[in-house]
């Protein structure tokens, strides 16, 4: 399995002790690398979680910032600071929301913890979930308690791409429909809107 994740072959990161895995890397790296192309995006992320082991999950996060700086091949695609980061970030939720339910306890892990970019993912992901009847109910009842506690900047990087999908997407529209009840939400949600015009 060219992308799977083998519990062998793992070093330390420089940055912390927590196992890395090259492949696991290198799988990431390819996702991330066709961030631009969202049909190509969703079946190489689809590819990788199907090698995942789910054992790793809980190792996942010391791959959330990890890598800033593109491999030279991809430098002109990424070249302003953060790109690569926030591309290898999204391809990390996206091979979460292809694990499904075993990558929920990590998902509302990194939801209610502390403030980071990729709380908002966590939240777009389990609203994805949630579109797709993955515990829809007590996602909806977590989101609408959790949402008045979180700073505004993780709610719109959590509810930017949601309003994207739901033009086309009519379960996410209503996941929305159900979080607009939350303040703090339908204001974002007012903001987005308006301006997109």
């Amino acid at each position: 399995m060219l992308f799977g994740w083998f519990k062998k072959d793992k070093r330390p990161a420089p940055h912390t002790t927590e196992p890395v895995a090259p492949l696991f890397q290198t799988s990431i790296g390819w996702v991330a690398a066709v961030i631009g192309d969202r049909m190509e995006f969703q079946r190489r992320a689809q590819a990788v979680a199907g090698t995942f082991d789910e054992a790793c999950l809980s190792e996942l996060p010391c791959y959330f910032h990890d890598e800033s700086m593109p491999p030279p091949e991809l430098a002109n695609s990424f070249p302003g600071l953060g790109q690569w980061m926030a591309a290898r970030q999204f391809a990390i939720f996206e091979i979460l929301y292809f694990i499904g339910p075993p990558a929920l306890p990590l998902l509302k892990s990194v939801a209610h913890g502390a403030y980071d970019w990729t709380q908002g993912n966590a939240i777009e992901i389990l609203c994805r979930l949630a579109a797709d009847d993955v515990e829809r109910e007590a996602t909806i009842q977590d989101l609408r308690m959790l949402i008045p506690k979180l700073r505004y900047e993780a709610v719109i990087y959590a509810a930017e791409p949601l309003v994207r999908q739901a033009r086309s997407n009519a379960a996410i529209a209503a996941i929305i429909q159900d979080l607009l009840t939350v303040p703090e939400f339908a204001e974002v949600h007012t903001e987005i809107v308006e301006s997109q015009g």
